[in-house]
């Protein structure tokens, strides 16, 4: 068989594993100038995740204009976000319901720049065996123009050279573009990027806290990729794209009112933070979790500190846990 028709073939059984049964759909499909009202696209998770035991991070719509990836809505932790900055473009969705994840984008009066590949992204974590998934889908919506004539097939046998040279010059580019957007894609899949960690104080009766000080988390359980430092406490992004990072706290305060609050910072400068407060002056145990999906850029430093006004232990073990992976470029 010809090596470059075994190429596509690899690519298309490839991406057809990945889609599982995600449910990906334009309707209409076809977009006609001037005629259609509304373009609604409509992304879902698959039936078989499970929410009870999979904890959903992103759904994510992209239009793939000249082999840029162009973010269009997402469904996250913190709600819908539009990130077209276009006043056609509205989306709703949820991580969760009886109706199951998903995320609808709905373009008023489309036009020829609306149309085009589409791709949605959705990546989940199996709490019961800590495996991230990423799961992606693509389609296309076409446009054509009211009315558009039929061309007439050519009856006497003549070959119009020119007409071939164009449909050969378009089969090429289009080539070029898949082939550019499918290398694109397995960026995605370089283990120098897929990076993840969990780490945890190691003793039970952790180091006594005060404000600013920077959090250790010095027993590692997992750190594919070596991208967390141990000895420093952080985690340094190898690549640029999207990670997903989430702590979780227990704090003994010791006979102390007050405030404890731990911080997730990037670069130093806070990104997310968990708190717990007390006005009893006696022994006093909080535990307190925030997790988020941040984009960070090669080089950049995620660390955690506490922020307080009181006095005490952290706990440590399996409850105080500073975790991350990468998502997607």
């Amino acid at each position: 068989m010809n090596p470059i028709a075994c190429f596509f073939i690899a690519a298309a059984l490839l991406a057809l594993a990945h889609c599982q049964d995600l449910s990906f759909v334009a309707e209409p499909s076809n977009v006609v100038n001037g005629t259609t009202k509304t373009l609604t696209i409509t992304c879902r998770a698959p039936s078989n995740v499970d929410a009870d035991v999979n904890l959903i991070i992103l759904l994510q719509v992209d239009q793939l204009k000249d082999n840029v990836t162009v973010p269009v809505a997402s469904e996250r932790t913190g709600g819908t976000v539009t990130h077209a900055k276009n006043d056609r473009v509205t989306a709703e969705g949820a991580l969760s319901g009886d109706e199951g994840a998903f995320l609808t984008v709905n373009i008023s009066a489309p036009t020829k720049t609306d149309t085009g590949k589409y791709q949605c992204r959705f990546a989940y974590l199996n709490m019961e065996l800590f495996k991230f998934s990423l799961l992606n889908k693509s389609i296309d919506v076409t446009f054509t123009e009211p009315d558009e004539p039929t061309p007439k097939p050519v009856v006497d046998g003549a070959c119009s050279c020119e007409q071939v040279w164009a449909e050969v010059k378009n089969l090429r580019e289009t080539l070029i573009s898949e082939n550019k957007e499918l290398r694109q894609q397995l960026k995605s899949y370089d283990d120098t990027c897929r990076v993840s960690f969990t780490a945890q104080i190691g003793e039970r009766l952790g180091p006594q806290f005060g404000s600013n000080d920077l959090v250790i988390f010095d027993s590692v359980v997992t750190n594919k990729g070596e991208a967390y430092d141990v000895a420093k406490g952080i985690f340094t992004a190898p690549c640029n794209g999207q990670y997903f990072l989430r702590l979780s706290m227990r704090t003994h305060q010791e006979r102390d009112s007050g405030y404890v609050d731990a911080a997730i910072e990037v670069n130093g400068e806070e990104a997310a933070r968990t708190s717990v407060y007390t006005t009893d002056h006696m022994d006093h145990y909080e535990q307190a979790s925030n997790g988020l999906v941040l984009t960070l850029e090669e080089g950049d430093e995620v660390q955690v500190r506490i922020q307080t006004n009181s006095a005490g232990r952290l706990y440590g073990q399996e409850y105080s846990i500073f975790t991350g992976f990468f998502l997607s470029p």
